[in-house]
């Protein structure tokens, strides 16, 4: 059975929806109606290229379950939607990582053993690896993102460093979109000149794979604050189920911090904010990355309000989908319509994964390999999170999107909602004010 001439389940959206309410299940298999010799793609539409896609079957993980499942909020919005509208094309086969790497790992080599002829994936480092590595191994190509690139690129082998004057291409198999560290740090860096608080830093870095890339002593964080004139304060690694941060806690306190950063999923951040409070530790800023993205975990923390964080795509974003010609306005619309919840920064990530799949799919006139990859290679395509060129770097099969950075304020349609503090990399997205210390 060739690639592009495998059976294929026929199965509407409501279909799936109706039968996932009569199992109680969230993720499987969504296609629509199509059939064996259909190779066109039918009405299932063209992408950037105006022709038709390509019959795919395309895997999609990220995580639904575990500290890390906000960032799969908005996966069955997406995936309703992007079934609902070219399902006569593609068959789209979901896995939940469970917010573990091991099971990230596993999941793709069973959508690689079903026969998947593109793969994406989304959401941190700990999912985006594993899943971009056994690509690499099966030789599928995978589109990945929400993870910083540099984390991302060495965990599939890229290398970085004073030594290393023009990094290599670390997969052949893999195509990446995000920001960087350093533009989280230049963003929080211009957060805390706003806040005009003295310039001590806790740094809040797990032993996790963003963790460490974050307090490497030659990308990250620490020897770019220090150049800037920052004092900081590094505990040391930690592992993420760490139930006591009293030592953590003193550390800061006794070295007068008044500013909190780091890289830390929801649970674990609301466990340190509890003891943080408990033990009359409060300083007026504080920045955290991944754990105060999203508005349902904000809202679920001790102190919500006045947090701040890097603020990768809101419903201001000044871009248009190349698929379905909605702005980010019309999409978080979409979504809250849909669903009732605030729109969550993922939500364009993982419909602009759909994008540059399905242009490239539909530029290669097929789902064979090697077309998709030369394809994907010549991706520059202008998407709802901006533009994406994997030949602009700044390593082999990455693109940078823009990144602006934000603190939590009382809201007018929801209890809290992201304020726009600092716009340099997109200055048609206009700022709210200054960030203001936490009270």
């Amino acid at each position: 059975m060739t690639r592009q001439h495998r059976s294929r389940l026929v199965l509407t959206r409501r279909g799936f929806l109706q039968g996932a309410a009569a199992a109680g299940i969230g993720g499987g298999l969504l296609s629509g109606c199509g059939d064996d010799d259909d190779s066109s793609g039918g009405s299932g539409g063209g992408g950037a290229g105006g022709g038709d896609i390509p019959s795919a079957r395309i895997g999609y993980v990220t995580p639904r379950t575990g500290p890390l499942a906000p960032f799969g909020e908005a996966d069955s919005f997406v995936l309703a939607a992007m079934a609902d509208r070219y399902g006569d094309a593609i068959e789209i086969i979901d896995r939940d990582s469970e917010s573990d790497a091991g099971r990230a790992g596993e999941v793709a080599q069973e959508l690689i053993s079903e026969g998947v002829d593109i793969m994406l994936v989304s959401s941190t480092p700990d999912t985006t690896v594993p899943v971009a590595s056994a690509c690499d191994l099966g030789e599928i190509p995978c589109i990945s993102t929400v993870a910083p690139w540099q984390p991302h690129y060495l965990g599939t082998g890229g290398e970085l460093g004073p030594d290393v004057e023009e990094p290599e291409q670390a997969s052949a198999y893999n195509w990446h979109f995000f920001w960087g560290l350093e533009d989280v740090i230049e963003n929080f860096i211009a957060l805390w000149e706003q806040a005009g608080v003295a310039k001590v830093v806790g740094g809040l870095w797990p032993n996790d794979p963003d963790g460490n890339a974050w307090s490497d002593a030659n990308v990250g964080f620490p020897p770019a604050l220090e150049a800037a004139g920052f004092t900081v304060v590094d505990p040391g690694r930690f592992p993420l189920d760490t139930q006591d941060f009293s030592s953590q806690i003193d550390q800061f306190r006794d070295a007068g911090v008044t500013i909190v950063s780091g890289v830390v999923p929801p649970p674990t951040f609301a466990n340190f904010q509890s003891q943080a409070i408990q033990q009359g530790y409060a300083p007026p800023v504080v920045t955290v990355a991944k754990a105060l993205l999203f508005p349902s975990a904000v809202e679920s923390f001790p102190r919500g309000d006045g947090l701040s964080t890097e603020v990768w795509w809101t419903e201001r974003h000044p871009f248009t989908s190349s698929l379905t010609g909605q702005t980010a306005a019309e999409l978080a619309a979409a979504f809250e319509e849909e669903t009732g919840n605030q729109p969550t920064q993922p939500l364009g990530f993982a419909h602009a994964l759909f994008e540059v799949a399905l242009d490239a799919l539909t530029r290669a006139g097929s789902a064979d390999v090697d077309a998709v990859s030369e394809a994907l290679d010549a991706t520059d395509l202008a998407t709802v999170v901006g533009p994406i060129d994997f030949s602009s770097g700044p390593v082999p099969h990455f693109s940078k999107t823009p990144l602006v950075a934000g603190q939590w304020v009382e809201g007018q349609q929801y209890p809290l909602e992201l304020a726009i503090n600092v716009n340099a990399q997109l200055p048609d997205l206009p700022v709210d004010g200054q960030i203001q210390p936490i009270a």
